[in-house]
């Protein structure tokens, strides 16, 4: 290509031209070399604020920077010049001063803390990135302590004179709410709290410099740009478990993306930020930078290798000829701190898989569902599914204990078709449950023990066989049926209080912002399917604290053999080896869940 694409900021400051030299075949081809940008472009004379015809612009951003950087970069890199790109004088002072707030650096934090608060080396370093970069991703390790980090991040940025309130804290809970407002008190004493909550909430504004506010408020108060959270215009925004605003097209995404996209500061936090692929990183880009991330679309076609493997599109991991330049657009921006580099005082995992056999009368039932999508029970009641999600359920909960079947049924179409509903109701004997026991009896007197399952209905189950065995049990569940906020709180503070034998959590409910540091034993009768309620629940366990348990953390894992369970694993780790490739640590796929031996040997 032997045309120049020259570019220079415009005079408002925001956005950035580009005019190609050349004749009108070069001129075309770099034309469609731009279009293959992330950002959006437009006719310069398109844009107001500029008054220049003729060219091409966008909004001035770093990624947008380096995308043009490495796709005409001149002979001298950042500058340009030599090359198929000139860089003006504006331009080039903006990208040094960019690249020195990116840099790596180790001066020393200038936040004034109280007697007794003192941050580890980890979380210094974390803020101090998080205090010059202003808009950042922090996916450090589950239970390192990220909340902290992050407070000393905006003190220091607030030091450095940008200003930080309001800041408005997005959180999945209330529970995790209150942990935010502790540390808060703790660490930033003057600074002043609210919980963005009650029916007068919006009259909060101006009487706080930080509000906490829940996901599921935030959807109602960020509904469009008149919503009151968008209104009270924060300058600092937080997302604690920035993978709850991982669906793009749920209105709970769109909201916090709202609320965010106009802060001058911005700090997502996660340690599963992808779920599935790289294409789950697309609404935490957008949210953390917009403007540069607009479409998802083309952050998959720039930087990822596509297979098309029947439906939809596969993503199979980032294009090593574009990993150079999709990392350089993060530069600065986020950071990974894995657990064992900075916790070394805590406790080994120690994963170990217990296998249950379904009896005879009710495998044969599992057999027909899986094979004929219809099962007849041992009392002679029928289960059906519709559809291949639907079954992948029914075998999820007949992998795990005996069950009732309920049968609802529509009104008839217009056709006189009635469509039947099949409900599951758990109950005894359960293999499941009879396992748990068999793990509580060895371990009678030793610490308490967590279980997990995605299913309500197991855990309530689980819960009950185990008081009719003698235990103290507690629940922390989805609300309802004598279940309450006061009652989990309640329960929660008893275990950790060592108080309790057994706490029966749900992956979803106590996946984020628990400290269940009290077990010395977590039992999963079930895997979610989701990297991050896996991976989140084991790390309600083993986190700071969990030092208590100097032999080691168990992570004991209950499996039905020749079930759909060992697919769930399976694609678990494979979901773990793509967040491995994000975050350059192969320690996460290898590891995960025990590592490659764990699940051997299916009986």
């Amino acid at each position: 290509m032997a045309g120049t694409l020259h570019a220079e900021i415009a005079s408002d400051g925001k956005h950035l031209v580009m005019m190609a030299v050349g004749d009108s075949w070069e001129q075309k081809r770099i034309g469609e070399v731009l279009r293959l940008c992330t950002p959006a472009m437009k006719k310069s004379e398109d844009v107001a604020s500029i008054g220049i015809a003729g060219g091409v612009a966008t909004n001035l951003t770093w990624p947008v920077v380096v995308q043009l950087d490495h796709t005409f970069r001149g002979d001298d890199g950042y500058g340009g010049g030599n090359g198929w790109i000139a860089y003006g004088p504006r331009l080039k002072e903006w990208i040094l001063a960019e690249l020195d707030a990116r840099r790596e650096r180790d001066d020393p934090m200038p936040v004034k803390l109280p007697d007794g608060c003192i941050p580890r080396d980890y979380q210094v370093d974390g803020a101090r990135s998080i205090a010059y970069s202003g808009r950042f991703l922090l996916l450090d390790d589950m239970g390192i302590g990220k909340t902290v980090t992050t407070l000393l991040g905006l003190a220091w940025r607030q030091q450095l004179g940008t200003n930080i309130f309001p800041c408005v804290v997005v959180v999945p809970s209330w529970g995790v709410a209150d942990s935010w407002a502790r540390e808060i008190a703790k660490w930033m004493p003057a600074w002043r709290t609210a919980l963005w909550t009650g029916t007068k909430r919006a009259e909060l504004a101006g009487t706080a410099d930080v509000y906490m506010v829940t996901y599921a408020t935030a959807r109602r108060d960020a509904a469009d740009t008149k919503g009151s959270l968008v209104k009270l215009k924060p300058r600092a925004v937080v997302v604690d478990e920035l993978h709850w605003a991982a669906n793009p097209k749920s209105q709970q995404t769109k909201a916090v993306q709202r609320i965010a996209s106009r802060a001058e500061t911005f700090t997502g936090l996660s340690g599963t930020v992808i779920k599935t692929d790289v294409r789950d990183l697309w609404p935490s880009l957008k949210t953390m930078e917009h403007l540069s991330w607009p479409s998802g679309k083309r952050l998959t076609d720039r930087y990822c290798i596509q297979g098309r493997p029947g439906y939809g599109t596969a993503i199979e991991g980032l294009d090593p000829a574009r990993e150079p330049e999709f990392r350089d657009t993060l530069r600065g921006a986020y950071r990974w701190v894995a657990k064992a580099d900075v916790l070394t005082q805590l406790p080994p995992k120690i994963y170990s898989v217990r296998r249950v056999r379904i009896p005879d009368e009710w495998r044969k039932a599992y057999d027909d569902m899986e094979s004929d999508m219809l099962a007849e029970l041992p009392d002679g009641q029928e289960l059906a599914a519709m559809d291949v999600l639907t079954r992948m359920g029914h075998l999820l909960q007949m992998a795990s204990s005996a069950f009732d079947v309920e049968i609802t049924e529509d009104e008839p179409d217009e056709w006189g078709v009635i469509k039947r509903h099949y409900h599951v109701i758990l109950k005894e004997p359960s293999w499941k449950t009879d396992e748990l026991m068999e793990i509580m009896a060895e371990r009678r007197g030793d610490a308490p023990v967590v279980t997990f399952a995605p299913s309500r209905q197991l855990m309530m189950l689980a819960g009950k066989r185990a008081e009719k065995e003698g235990y103290r049990v507690g629940y922390y569940v989805g609300l309802g049926n004598g279940v309450t906020e006061k009652t989990r709180q309640r329960d929660l503070d008893t275990f950790q209080a060592g108080q309790l034998d057994l706490l029966c959590v749900t992956t979803k409910a106590g996946g984020t912002g628990l400290t269940l540091t009290a077990a010395g034993t977590a039992v999963f009768l079930q895997r979610p399917w989701g990297l991050d309620d896996a991976t989140q629940a084991e790390n309600r366990v083993h986190r700071i604290g969990s030092e208590i348990h100097a032999h080691g953390v168990e992570i004991i894992d209950v499996r039905t053999i020749k079930t759909v369970e060992t697919r769930v694993v399976a694609r678990l780790k494979q979901k773990g080896a793509n967040l491995a490739e994000l975050v350059q640590d192969p320690r996460l796929a290898r590891e995960l869940l025990g590592g490659s031996g764990s699940d051997d040997d299916e009986g």
